[in-house]
C-alpha cells in the first residue's frame, strides 16, 4: 500500500508540473507576440520621429532663409550641418560597397 500511496503522490506530482510547464509555455509565446508587437510599434514610432526632427531641421532652415538677415549664419550652420551628414552618409555607403 505504502508503495501504491507514493506511486500516485508522483503521479500527481508530475501531472501537477506538466500543467505548469504547459501553462508556462503558453505565457512564453503571448509575451513574446506581445514583445515583438511592441518592436514593431518602437520602431514605427522612432521612424515618425526622425521624420518630424527632419521636417523641423527643413522648417527652421527654410524659415531662416526666408527671414534674412541675422538668421543667415543660423541657415548657413544648418545646411553645413546637414552637409557634413551626407558626406558622413556617402562614407558608410562606401564603405559597404
Amino acid at each position: 500500500m505504502a508503495e501504491n500511496e507514493i506511486v500516485q503522490r508522483l503521479e500527481k506530482s508530475i501531472d501537477t508540473m506538466l500543467e505548469k510547464y504547459t501553462l508556462a509555455t503558453e505565457e512564453l509565446e503571448r509575451l513574446q507576440m506581445l514583445t515583438a508587437a511592441q518592436q514593431r510599434k518602437i520602431r514605427t514610432l522612432q521612424q515618425q520621429l526622425s521624420d518630424s526632427e527632419r521636417a523641423l531641421a527643413q522648417a527652421k532652415l527654410t524659415g531662416a532663409m526666408v527671414t534674412g538677415g541675422g538668421d543667415n549664419k543660423a541657415a548657413r550652420a544648418q545646411i553645413n550641418r546637414l552637409l557634413r551628414e551626407v558626406e558622413k552618409c556617402i562614407e558608410i555607403v562606401s564603405a559597404k560597397i
